[in-house]
């Protein structure tokens, strides 16, 4: 499989340094975080069923937290504090069988490649080789849209009973076996830092809530793994010496429910969560995929989210 990488690739050992999370101890917090109200906080476990395609969704309730990473790469930093109004998101992935129901209705278009979406077996596996336009349209059918990646990284990383950012979605220690990452040899040489094969369980994707135990505090599931998410902001990739007139999105982006970046004046979408068969960042929460909008492989699949009522 041939995949087209963003620029950043090419430095390798910028992405690799601090390859071995499970010694790094928590994020410092950056400052006072407004805790929630008890009736936001009384709300944490709710969840709904779509009528549109059967998915069950999970309430974030509204407040601040921090998004971003002191540790991590440049387009990570500053942390920042962030305010998000209440929203609903998706418990698990997108499956290859809610996707059929969009494609049935003539509003979707089929996978890049259909032989998971076509395998029985992969049902309940989330749905690949799709465009972040694919996902678009998906959400916009199941009257829900994609996940700013503001709302994306709150859900898997923000703790609001204790206030803690967590680096993965349950907790701060990495391990292998709370998500479906890169630990085969069948397709290429390059493992999870830990270098266990098959740590997992599974040689490609999982079907959709494998690790339950991986829960975000929230109750997200395959935060960790699985496939990487699309979600709805733009990227713009910052470097001092290469594009000195792009400024750092985190360090000048909104307060309150950030959007991202113009999105007229990049074709880069950023996906996050990590993958089977794709070790940069291992799996850190925070970190930052970008890819063009149009790009569909085996690791790239969506979930959806949507307004709450405030």
């Amino acid at each position: 499989m041939t995949k087209t990488l963003p620029t950043f690739f090419v430095m390798i050992t910028t992405i690799i340094v601090g390859c071995s999370p499970a010694a790094v101890p928590p994020l410092p917090q950056i400052e006072s975080v407004a805790s929630p109200d008890s009736a936001a906080l009384a709300r944490l476990g709710d969840v709904m069923t779509s009528p549109k395609d059967g998915t069950t969704l999970i309430y974030i309730p509204a407040g601040e937290f921090v998004m971003g990473s002191v540790r991590g790469l440049t387009d990570e930093q500053p942390a920042h504090k962030t305010y998000l109004d209440a929203f609903w998101l998706d418990k698990t992935e997108v499956t290859n069988e809610a996707y059929r129901l969009c494609v049935e209705a003539e509003v979707c278009s089929l996978p890049l490649y259909t032989e998971y979406y076509d395998d029985p077996a992969y049902a309940l596996h989330p749905v690949a080789y799709v465009s972040w336009d694919q996902g678009r349209l998906y959400c916009g059918w199941a009257d829900r849209r994609l996940p700013t990646e503001a709302e994306w990284e709150k859900a898997a990383t923000w703790n609001p009973r204790a206030q803690e950012k967590y680096i993965y979605p349950w907790g701060n220690e990495y391990d292998c076996t709370k998500g479906n990452y890169d630990d085969e040899t069948d397709l290429d040489a390059s493992l999870m830092q830990d270098g266990l094969i098959a740590c997992d369980g599974f040689k490609k994707s999982a079907p959709v809530g494998s690790f339950p135990q991986a829960a975000s505090p929230y109750g997200a599931l395959d935060m960790g793994g699985n496939v990487w998410e699309w979600v709805h902001d733009a990227f713009q990739e910052t470097d001092p010496f290469l594009f000195p007139e792009v400024k750092n999105y985190y360090a000048v982006s909104p307060y309150k429910n950030p959007q991202g970046v113009d999105p007229t004046t990049t074709i880069y979408r950023v996906l996050r969560g990590g993958s089977w068969n794709f070790t940069y960042g291992f799996g850190r929460a925070a970190y930052r995929l970008w890819f063009p909008l149009y790009d569909k492989y085996d690791g790239m699949g969506f979930r959806c989210a949507m307004d709450a009522a405030q």
